[in-house]
């Protein structure tokens, strides 16, 4: 019988495949709405590295509402913070993955920080969505602007959601077989 460490270890790199994959696809749909717009609402992607999306869609109305300059630079830090983090959160996981294998640090060690990140993952892109889906409009009404917005679910937060419960049943696996 072979031991957990020989198949387990291919769950945290699959779990990091889809995270960067996840960097590909939109993670969160905007919609903007103000009434001095020409368009009736804006609508967009905020994309993983900040550009293109919401931001590129942004552009022409920055002479015309001055908040929409200051939207425009928070979703493109939010887009970069996030594509560094998952960028950072692969690349840890592989090596993580590959030093169980090759017996350099114990399944028992490494299975606990599978199921911190997984949770983790999952956690975080809960709050980011609620921030952004319940924070920002109330935010906005108390300052006075007068810009509604409307966040949906994308497949790239979809994807890191994955990421994050397949860390979870690895966890549970390693926990299982060993």
């Amino acid at each position: 019988m072979t031991e957990a460490k020989d198949w387990v270890f291919i769950f945290p790199i699959i779990a990091a495949i889809v995270l960067l994959v996840s960097l590909i696809f939109p993670l969160i749909g905007i919609s903007i709405f103000y009434s001095g717009f020409i368009d009736p609402a804006i609508v967009g992607n905020l994309m993983p590295f900040g550009m293109g999306g919401i931001t590129d869609v942004l552009s022409p109305y920055i002479g015309l509402v001055p908040e929409a300059a200051g939207i425009q630079t928070t979703f493109q830090w939010i887009g970069i913070v996030m594509a560094i983090l998952f960028i950072l959160g692969a690349l840890l996981l592989i090596i993580s993955g590959l030093r169980v294998k090759t017996g350099n640090k114990e399944l028992k060690k490494a299975r606990k920080k599978w199921l911190r990140n997984g949770l983790s993952y999952i956690i975080t892109e809960l709050i980011l969505f609620l921030g952004l889906a319940i924070g920002i409009p109330i935010a906005l009404v108390q300052a006075g602007i007068g810009l509604e917005m409307g966040f949906f679910i994308r497949s790239g937060m979809i994807l890191i959601v994955v990421a994050g419960g397949i860390l979870i049943f690895a966890y549970i696996l390693a926990r299982i077989a060993g």
